[in-house]
């Protein structure tokens, strides 16, 4: 056991995600609150519902959150944290705001809040400490919250990568196959102010694929949404028929590196979209499992907040 943290009263940790919808039910509020309150067209949302029933109709995100934070929670005690874990999500309940009401009233004096997102983006990571700095200074000004901005370098999560990559390569020739490191688009616009979520993106990846000497790996976006402007790209699904046109590879892996759970972005996105444009080009196809709740990557998320206290 590590020495234990300073002792300055309990300590609060707000693990953070984007949150999902309990049932088809939930789909066109939660999408309604994704869009600001702009409820969604009957095609819009017919094509969300669409991708939900494609998956089994399943939504594992929440569950898996919870239980990464009752595991982040038991690690920061084992390594001498006096730490209760909450819970808040971005687009649905319990929403940030109620989560930072519901610390506050637990007498909660000072907290770390971190995203399970690993890297660092203005309109991404920075919203979330956006939305629980506001409810801060509205309903609990004398609680002190300290961010982890970023924890996409933790030694812990390149493990955690590192161990999944190696394991969907066996059996096919690495010479021959394609490790697609992938993250979600955001907007072209944060690169006009120097955003660094590109840069974190890429050292992940980097680290990654020198620790397993990969002869061929690539980085690619995927989920852009249609919002009338350009996305960073090469979006995954432009890349596969590139990689198969060039006739030289056989298979490629699917390495996530910027989701750490199971959501409709892996289940539909890559699951079932990329795995068919691969089928469609003639290329075998594989994606590492999810994180969820891998030791790894709760010692990584554990750490990224023992270091911030």
């Amino acid at each position: 056991m590590a020495e234990p943290v300073e002792n300055q009263g309990r300590l609060g940790v707000m693990v953070m995600a984007y949150g999902t919808p309990g049932s088809l039910e939930e789909v066109e509020p939660y999408y309604t609150h994704i869009r600001r309150g702009r409820a969604p067209s009957p095609e819009q949302l017919a094509d969300l519902v669409g991708r939900y029933e494609r998956v089994g109709g399943v939504f594992p995100l929440r569950d898996i959150t919870f239980a990464q934070a009752r595991l982040i929670e038991e690690d920061l005690k084992a390594n001498g944290a006096d730490a209760k874990v909450f819970v808040g999500m971005k687009h649905w309940h319990p929403y940030i705001a109620e989560t930072v009401r519901e610390m506050a009233a637990a007498g909660i004096q000072r907290a770390v809040a971190v995203v399970l997102a690993p890297h660092y983006s203005k309109i991404g990571v920075g919203q979330y400490f956006e939305y629980a700095e506001n409810e801060r200074e509205a309903s609990a000004p004398e609680m002190q919250i300290k961010y982890v901005e970023r924890w996409g370098a933790s030694p812990f999560l390149l493990d955690a990568l590192t161990h999944r990559v190696s394991a969907c390569l066996e059996g096919f020739d690495p010479e021959k196959t394609v490790v697609l490191f992938t993250a979600h688009s955001l907007p072209e616009r944060i690169r006009t102010w120097d955003d660094p979520y590109e840069r974190e993106l890429m050292e992940t990846a980097t680290l990654t694929a020198e620790g397993l000497s990969l002869p061929n790996w690539q980085f690619a976006f995927q989920s852009a949404s249609s919002t009338g402007e350009p996305w960073i790209g090469p979006d995954i699904l432009e890349v596969v028929p590139r990689i198969a046109a060039e006739g030289k590879m056989e298979a490629i892996v699917a390495c996530p590196v910027g989701f750490v759970a199971d959501h409709l972005e892996i289940l539909y996105d890559l699951d079932i979209e990329v795995a068919e444009a691969c089928a469609k080009a003639g290329l075998a196809f594989r994606r590492i499992p999810s994180l969820n709740t891998d030791p790894l990557l709760v010692r990584a998320v554990s750490d990224a907040v023992l270091r911030t206290i």
